[in-house]
């Protein structure tokens, strides 16, 4: 048993006792889940951060309701092509007294109160309209991939909003990409293969992202019906800032490519970071050395005046169903054997 403490120092005695003790409880809130401090003390920085945090939980709703959140989209390039091959939607939001909110500061509440599941689904809905406005207006479609946070992947009815969306604004699913962080596999794997094996069933491409952030296992990414990794920034930046002799960076793409895997590379700032990329044979790369986030207007123009690698939805080469595992059975007594291909062959390829 861990105790945690929340301190809260009496310089004011008119101050009601229960006013000092929920400040107090305020404090030792703050660290909950942060298992390297044990108390927190209650001072002006942690009531102006509280007061923060309850000012956007208290704007949220009427956030969403009037469309302040917003779709920026980043593009993804193809090594190959040299051109766009596809986007990440990313939420802005624009609130009409605040201004422009970083996603880092309201994403981790909404995380914890469980208002991202509604933000997800408004991202969504916005992406697979704006393709749909792509369709109409006959521009090339490109694939979009969008966050799928920890919390969406328990929502028993996850599929079916997906396949709802993509029905409403006929489009393929193959150009909705669903981006899983790879922390996500590490908390519940049996939920996480179920949910990943039936989006991936229904058409959508999955991509593994933030790969390399502290999580990473190749063996695990073989049991998941996963067609791309997205490799973290701050590894892609550590790595190809070493040595080409001391880097992992090349045994981690060419690992990925022989399990079928395409790879793109995150947080690209430099042409020698690039240039290194291609070396080592990363398939898509995306970074502020080629374009930040840019609403959809700009991101429109960006697309009309550049080749677009494909028209159609990128192939990955997976396999249409899951292969099973493969399960290499040694024994001598052939009464042995059959049982042992009898009680696994509905688990296991078996040699």
């Amino acid at each position: 048993m861990v105790l945690k403490w929340g301190i809260y120092e009496i310089n004011d005695r008119t101050v009601p006792v229960e006013r000092m003790c929920d400040r107090a409880i305020l404090a030792v809130d703050s660290i909950k889940g942060q298992y390297q401090r044990i108390y927190a003390i209650y001072d002006a920085t942690l009531r102006e951060k509280l007061l923060r945090e309850q000012a956007i939980t208290d704007a949220m709703e009427t956030a969403l309701s009037e469309k302040q959140f917003q779709i920026y989209l980043q593009p993804k390039y193809s090594l190959n092509t040299n051109s766009i091959a596809g986007a990440e939607a990313l939420v802005r939001w624009i609130h009409p007294t605040w201004g422009f909110l970083s996603p880092g500061e309201f994403i981790p509440l909404f995380e914890r109160n469980g208002f991202i599941t509604r933000l997800d689904q408004y991202i969504w809905e916005a992406v697979c309209a704006q393709l749909r406005v792509w369709k109409d207006n006959g521009l090339p479609l490109i694939p979009v991939s969008v966050n799928v946070s920890r919390a969406d992947v328990y929502q028993a009815d996850l599929a079916q909003t997906l396949v709802g969306l993509v029905q409403k604004y006929d489009i393929d699913p193959a150009y909705l990409h669903l981006e899983i962080t790879e922390s996500a596999y590490a908390e519940n794997l049996n939920q996480i293969i179920s949910t990943v094996r039936q989006l991936h069933s229904l058409g959508f491409p999955i991509e593994m992202d933030d790969f390399g952030s502290g999580y990473s296992s190749l063996s695990m990414v073989g049991q998941m019906e996963v067609d791309m990794l997205k490799l973290d920034t701050k590894l892609v930046q550590n790595e190809t800032a070493k040595p080409a002799s001391q880097s992992i960076l090349s045994d981690i793409i060419t690992m990925a490519h022989r399990m079928r895997l395409s790879v793109v590379a995150e947080g690209v700032e430099t042409r020698e970071q690039l240039e290194r990329l291609r070396e080592t044979g990363s398939d898509y790369v995306q970074g502020f050395f080629f374009a930040r986030p840019m609403p959809t207007g700009a991101f429109e123009a960006l697309l009309r005046a550049q080749q677009v690698s494909s028209p159609e939805p990128v192939a990955y080469p997976r396999l249409e169903k899951p292969a099973l595992p493969l399960l290499l059975i040694v024994e001598e007594n052939p009464k042995y054997l059959g049982q042992y291909r009898t009680e696994k062959s509905a688990r296991y390829r078996q040699v």
